[in-house]
């Protein structure tokens, strides 16, 4: 056994001694000739062993080899090269650098003798800096941001649309195309994004924990409680538990109300949440005004500071300074009455001069019910006029009715209120000389201001579209001097065609007195509305 172990020792000592030479002859043969430049141009490996290491490594992106410098600028000899292989090298290892005109990516061997004689060249100094220019954001055209906001819808981003149309709606160089084109898109979105229930496309939703109040959590988002409970559909004494998913915004809301275009936007936070239509009633803007909702008695008030905010009733005079809007958005600026509201103004322009009847008109007078047979305009009160026309009304051609209030006093005459009512079969179709509105069958002109001895003149444009007999009571009020008038005119259309049968069978008739064309009614017309 012993013979046996020493020969097997024997054998293992030859098969290392053979191995041993086997490695020194290849290595001996991959070693450079002796016509080669030196060992300072050398490479740290054969090309063969570097790519194997490399082929080794797992998920780890080799190093590029560094250009091999020449002897005149390579590295003195005591320090050392690092080595390409490693993961990472430690810092106090100086890397060679890289020649600035070899290229990243050598189609040859980065160790055969021509890259030994490659030169690092001087780095080309660095280009001047171009100019700044002017990196102010250009406003977009009407068609690329319409183009966001459809990418916004299309990609389900909806309050990113709202936001874009928020910036977009009320822009100065938009037509009114436009303008209608986007609103309409803005308030779709915003029906579905800010006022529907337990869609929570804003803002994530709000899980309610225990000990968490309502109070605290429109006051932590900037918006009203009783704004809160709206957009949750929630009643005034409902509490959600602990667990529930609340629908949260984040203000403020503000409103603008913009008189002359006669609408009041609404947002909230950055995001386009609707506008309402409002009539005027002789608006005072007051400063820093509040939205602000009170009840007395049962009943709520809702303002704007001084501006009383009613529901528009038909056939109902509002009082002076008051806006007026639909029951329904009513309700909407009544869930976001809170002082956090801001609210801004757009005022309307100077009013323009009073106008003249374009036909020539036969003026009446009309007493005070206040006068006395003695006197017939007291000294402290207002006297109207009326204008009708002098020639015969035809059916289908409008007519105008024009009304001159004159203040007698020697005090300006406030809060001075004017309708035309009008029977059936005609309509008011635009008025002229002061600011009002058209309803059914009457006509509501805005309540003024006349200075002490000076005349106002207005005029109500009636279209006629039957023939026949009708009816047309002016009414003017004023609480300060006390002065209330009220007066019937009667108007009469003939019909087209048998105007024109009477002209041409028969000679008109002599004109009557313009005295007689003004006087009241002697044959029953329809009944005023």
């Amino acid at each position: 056994m012993s013979v046996l172990r020493n020969l097997l020792i024997v054998g293992l000592l030859v098969c290392v001694a053979y191995n041993g030479y086997v490695i020194y002859r290849n290595q001996m043969a991959s070693s450079p000739s002796g016509e080669a430049k030196g060992p300072d141009t050398a490479p740290l490996f054969s090309e063969e062993a570097f790519a194997e290491l490399a082929e080794n490594r797992s998920q780890i992106s080799v190093q590029e080899v560094p250009t091999v410098l020449t002897t005149e600028q390579a590295k003195p000899a005591d320090q050392f090269v690092a080595n390409p292989v490693l993961e990472k090298q430690p810092d106090s290892l100086p890397v060679i650098p890289v020649s600035a005109n070899t290229p990243a990516t050598n189609p040859g061997s980065r160790f055969s003798a021509d890259a030994a004689t490659q030169t690092v060249s001087t780095p080309a100094p660095e280009a001047e800096a171009p100019a700044p220019q002017d990196i102010t954001p250009q406003a977009l055209s009407f068609e690329d941001a319409w183009a966001e906001i459809e990418a916004s819808e299309a990609g389900f981003t909806w309050a990113t649309a709202l936001a874009q149309i928020q910036r977009l709606a009320y822009r100065e160089d938009l037509t009114d195309p436009q303008r209608e084109q986007v609103l309409a898109k803005g308030n779709e979105l915003a029906k579905t994004v800010i006022f529907a229930p337990n869609k929570h496309l804003a803002k994530p939703a709000l899980t309610f924990r225990p000990g968490m109040s309502l109070e605290e959590v429109s006051q932590e988002h900037n918006i009203p409680e009783s704004f809160l409970r709206s957009i949750n559909q929630w009643a005034d004494d409902y509490n959600p538990t602990p667990g529930d998913s609340i629908k949260v915004l984040e203000g403020p809301i503000t409103l603008h109300v913009d008189l002359p275009s006669k609408s009041i936007r609404v947002a909230v936070g950055q995001l386009y949440a609707g506008h309402m239509a409002i009539g005027q009633h002789s608006i005072t803007i007051p400063e820093n005004a509040k939205l602000n909702a009170e009840t007395i008695e049962g009943v709520t008030k809702l303002s704007l500071g001084e501006v009383a905010v009613v529901i528009d009733t038909e056939n109902q005079v509002p009082a002076a300074n008051s806006l007026l809007v639909t029951a329904e958005d009513w309700k909407l600026l009544q869930s976001i009455a809170s002082d956090s509201v801001e609210v801004t103004w757009t005022a309307l322009p100077a009013p323009p001069a009073p106008q003249v009847a374009a036909t020539e008109p036969v003026k009446r007078e009309v007493k005070s019910q206040f006068a006395s047979e003695k006197m017939q305009h007291p000294v402290d009160a207002l006297k109207m006029e009326i204008f009708t026309p002098s020639a015969t009304v035809i059916q289908g051609k409008p007519v105008q009715y024009g009304i001159e209030i004159t203040n007698l006093s020697d005090k300006p005459s406030d809060l001075v209120q004017a309708v035309v009512n009008m029977s059936e079969g005609i309509e008011p179709i635009q008025v002229e000389g002061h600011t009002g509105r058209i309803a059914p069958g009457q006509a509501l002109f805005d309540p003024l201001t006349i200075e002490a001895g000076q005349s106002v003149r207005l005029t109500v444009t009636v279209e006629t579209k039957e023939a026949g007999q009708f009816l047309i009571r002016p009414e003017l009020q004023c609480s300060r001097p006390a002065t209330r008038y009220a007066s019937e005119v009667q108007l009469r259309v003939a019909a087209a065609e048998s105007i024109s049968a009477e002209t041409e069978q028969t000679p008109p008739e002599p004109a009557q007195p313009k005295e007689s064309v003004a006087e009241v009614p002697q044959n029953p017309a329809k009944e005023i509305r």
